[in-house]
Formats: structure tokens, sequence, C-alpha cells
């Protein structure tokens, strides 16, 4: 989640943009000015790429719309969210948002789709309307009916049923309903989500041999994406498994860095960097623990802000985030780390601080109870 350039924050959402996005911002800039051209061919070029541009912007909207509306729901059920990336094909939200229910399951993975759909059934209608009441009001359609035409496709697409695709959550929201065991409903989404994968590809090379180069790289690629999807949450349940029964202090790092929130981050960067404290710091305000710095923060900010800007304002989105518990589980403390891009969490009993979990220590303990993790993939246990 710590990937992407941030450009807003939504209702306490850091929306994050991949720059794989470029490229199909890009591609809709042309097609929008390409309909503009189309439909009303008498205006200057100039005018078609500003609508082209102006159709870029507000497919950008959607997508940023159909993740927030994953966040926006799943922090309505409970669910934590402190940020989104939305990349070349959506984000990460299928993997990183998880339900405690199959009922709150279900609603995050259709929201995203839905709001999608809605956005086509606005604006395909709107620009058939519009057409044809002027040059600039049909160029104007023209751009509305691509962008149009991108949500129907990605609403549709969002609902085919395996990971990352929003339709994989709906498959382990109806398993998981039925079953009564989220793991098991996960192998099912899992083995579904490759079958398909595979479906897909097999079809791409069909149409490769009948020469349809561009349908078949599509389907090749989308394929790929559902296979690599099943992978991920295959992996996912092992490591889930393997960190059944471990806890925060399992991971516990007692050699702590704490730092005054009025201290300028380049005072302390290095010592950050050289792995002090477990490679983060535990931000203080007198004796109250405001949160925890590593160097993913650090890194976002750049290295030549870190005169100017002050330990306490680094750790402004963790003020809604209780230290945890030595004796939480070392999941939940992950999950924690994954779905709000912290580089640590502070550990406390009875009002004293113990010592922080970071990625990295967690990391060891993954290692170590998880080999797969860290064996090449050829030597892999079962290979």
């Amino acid at each position: 989640m710590n990937g992407g350039i941030p450009i807003a924050r939504i209702a306490g959402v850091e929306i994050r943009v991949s720059l794989t996005l470029a490229l199909l911002l890009a591609v809709v800039t042309l097609l929008g000015a390409e309909q503009a051209a189309a439909t009303a061919p008498g205006l200057s070029m100039v005018i078609q790429w500003l609508i082209g541009g102006a159709a870029a912007l507000l497919f950008l909207v959607s997508v940023v719309g159909h993740e927030l509306a994953h966040a926006l729901i799943g922090r309505s059920r409970g669910v934590p969210t402190g940020s989104v990336v939305v990349g070349f094909i959506g984000s990460l939200a299928p993997l990183t948002i998880q339900a405690a229910k199959p009922a709150d399951e279900l609603a995050i993975a259709v929201a995203g789709p839905l709001l999608s759909l809605g956005v086509a059934a606005v604006l395909l209608p709107a620009a058939f309307i519009v057409d044809g009441a002027s040059p600039f009001l049909s160029a104007l359609a023209g751009g509305a009916l691509v962008v149009g035409g991108l949500n129907l496709v990605m609403g549709v697409v969002s609902f085919l049923p395996g990971l990352p695709l929003d339709g994989g959550r709906v498959v382990r929201a109806i398993a998981w309903a039925r079953t009564g065991d989220p793991d098991k409903a996960g192998r099912i989404t899992a083995k579904g989500g490759r079958l398909l994968g595979w479906a897909v590809a097999g079809a791409g090379l069909v149409f490769a041999l009948v020469d349809l180069p561009s349908e078949a790289l599509l389907l090749i690629a989308l394929g790929w994406l559902l296979g690599g999807g099943s992978r991920t949450l295959e992996k996912r349940l092992a490591l889930e498994a393997a960190l059944r029964g471990v806890t925060v202090a399992d991971a516990l790092v007692t050699d702590i860095l704490r730092v005054p929130a009025g201290l300028t981050v380049d005072t302390f960067a290095g010592r950050i960097a050289a792995g002090e404290g477990g490679g983060v710091a535990v931000v203080m305000q007198g004796d109250t623990v405001l949160g925890v710095l590593g160097g993913g923060k650090l890194k976002r900010i750049g290295a030549k802000r870190l005169a100017a800007v002050r330990a306490g304002e680094l750790v402004a989105d963790q003020v809604d985030v209780l230290p945890v518990a030595p004796d939480a589980t070392l999941w939940s403390a992950i999950e924690v780390l994954n779905t709000r891009g912290f580089d640590g969490l502070a550990v406390t009993a009875d009002g004293q601080l113990l010592g922080v979990v970071s990625r990295a220590s967690a990391s060891e303990v993954i290692r170590a109870r998880w080999p797969d993790a860290a064996a090449p993939r050829g030597r892999r246990r079962g290979r």
C-alpha cells in the first residue's frame, strides 16, 4: 500500500496513484480527442485535445471513486482503511480491505463495480441526449461516451469471479457464508480464479490465432492478472496459517528509539536508517505515544524536506490508532501495518510502553515460521 504518488486525501483516506495509470490516462486522452474529432471535425485540434484531457481527468475521478467506494464501505463496516493505491486496473483493495463477516465482505466487494456502473448509467444516456445539439456539445458528448463506456467495461470486468478483481471477493463472501470457514472460502476462490485465468488466457491465444492481436493481448493480460491474484491469495492463506498462535510479543523490539514530537526529522533520520530501534522511532509527546515513524515514511517525504518537518507532523495520520497489546495476534498487527501503510506500531501494557512491532521484526518472525517465504522459487518445499 505504500506505492504510488499521493494526489489527495478524501474523507480521511489517502489516494495514491500508481505510475502505471499514466499509460491508461494517455490512452483515454487519445480516445477522447479522436472521438471529439469524429463527432465535431470542425473544432480546432487544440479544443479536441482539451476535450480528450478532460475525458482522462473525468475517468481518473471515476476510477478513484471506484476504489474510494471500497474503502468507505469498508470503514462503515469497521474495517480501517488509511490509503488506496489506484493502478492500471484498479488497486489492491481486494486483498487489503478485509471484513470480519461474509455480509460485510460482499458489501465492500460490490461497492466499487456498482459505482462504476452508476457512472456509466449517467454518462452514456447523457452523451446520446446531448449529441447533435451543437458541434461543441457533440464533441463533449464524444468524451462522455468514452468515459461512460470505459466505466461500463470496468464495472462488468470487475465482477469476473477471480482475485484481485472484485468478483473474486464476491465469490469468497458467498463461499464463506455457505461454509462458515473463511480459509476454505479463500481456497475455493483461489482455485476458481486460477481456472478462470487459464480459460481467459486460452481465449486470448485463440484470438491471436485468428489474427486479432489487440484483443488477444488484452485477454492474455487479464488471464495473467487473475492467475497472479490466485497465487497471491494462496500465499496469504499460507502465511495466515503459519502465524496462527503467534503474538505481537514474538516480534517485539524492546530497544526503543524515542523522539520528541517537536524534533525535526533530520536530527534522527540517520539513526533510523542505521537500524537503531528496529529501524523505527516512537514519536512521543511527553509520556504519550503519538505514533511510530520509519524509513518508509521518510523516503516518501524526501531527503530535502527532513530538516523542515517535525516528527509529530509525520505521525498525524496515526491519531486514531491505539497502541497494540503484547498478546494481540501478530497477524492483526500486520493487517494494520498493511492497510494503513505504517512502518510500525507501538506496544503497551498497563499504560507502559514496552516496545514496537515493525515491518522488519514481523518479517523476521515470518521467515522463521514460514521458510517458503524466503526460499528461492525453484527450491521451495514440494517442488
